[in-house]
């Protein structure tokens, strides 16, 4: 794991470390320091987490943020900042989180258990047309055939890839996902076992393949367990 901070208060960022190393323990964690906004973004560092200071010299933390958007940085983003009314300014897409100064340590442990979150969630990968793409496996509705292509679906976009249904059994979570009939993969999430069809939008509904549907009311029963284990 990457962590970046970045704030021109050194004693800030030293906390934010000391927090980090006491919470995550002797994890493999690679810290880096940056003063200012323009020292972070000149960096060809990845991180995988960023502490961010609102009000900073020069370029403030809320520039940084959207700068990074739009260059599609997966980093995430934990906002420092002593002044509350701008936490307005600051939601985003990367951000997961706020901190107010001076630090307080049970409300680090929240942010720290939100970051555990995110790393420990499954990503799905591909290239198309020489680009790269990763997107959380989690944040995928369903996969449909479209002849030697298929749709990617999720809860925000929607891709067309070269890639068949076959192909996407073998990458996707066997323990989230299932394929429901020819032309549908599904988050089983979205899965009813009391319905014979599943709703993946409002106009938009699949039936379950009849000759497999006890193997899909297995699969299912499966998720179900795994997510109580996880509580």
């Amino acid at each position: 794991m990457r962590i970046a901070i970045c704030d021109d208060e050194r004693l800030y960022s030293e906390a934010v470390i000391e927090n980090c190393k006491r919470i995550l323990g002797q994890e493999d964690v690679i810290y880096d320091y940056y003063t200012n906004g323009e020292e972070l973004l000149g960096s060809d560092m990845q991180y995988d987490f960023l502490f961010l200071d609102i009000e900073m010299t020069g370029m403030d933390g809320i520039h940084v943020k959207d700068i990074l958007e739009r260059e599609k940085s997966r980093v995430k983003i934990i906002f420092l900042t002593s002044h509350e009314e701008r936490m307005v300014e600051a939601f985003g897409a990367n951000v997961i989180g706020f901190l107010q100064k001076p630090i307080r340590e049970t409300a680090f442990a929240q942010i720290v258990k939100k970051m555990k979150l995110f790393v420990n969630r499954k990503t799905v990968e591909w290239e198309e047309n020489g680009k790269r793409y990763v997107v959380y496996a989690d944040s995928v509705r369903y996969i449909e055939a479209e002849d030697k292509y298929t749709y990617l679906v999720t809860e925000d976009e929607k891709y067309l890839i070269r890639r068949t249904m076959k192909e996407w059994e073998e990458v996707l979570p066997h323990t989230d996902f299932c394929r429901v009939n020819r032309s549908y993969i599904i988050n089983l999430a979205l899965f009813d076992k009391n319905q014979d069809e599943v709703i993946l939008e409002e106009d938009k509904r699949i039936r379950l393949s009849r000759k497999n549907k006890g193997a899909i009311l297995e699969q299912y029963r499966s998720y179900l367990r795994s997510k109580l284990d996880e509580v």
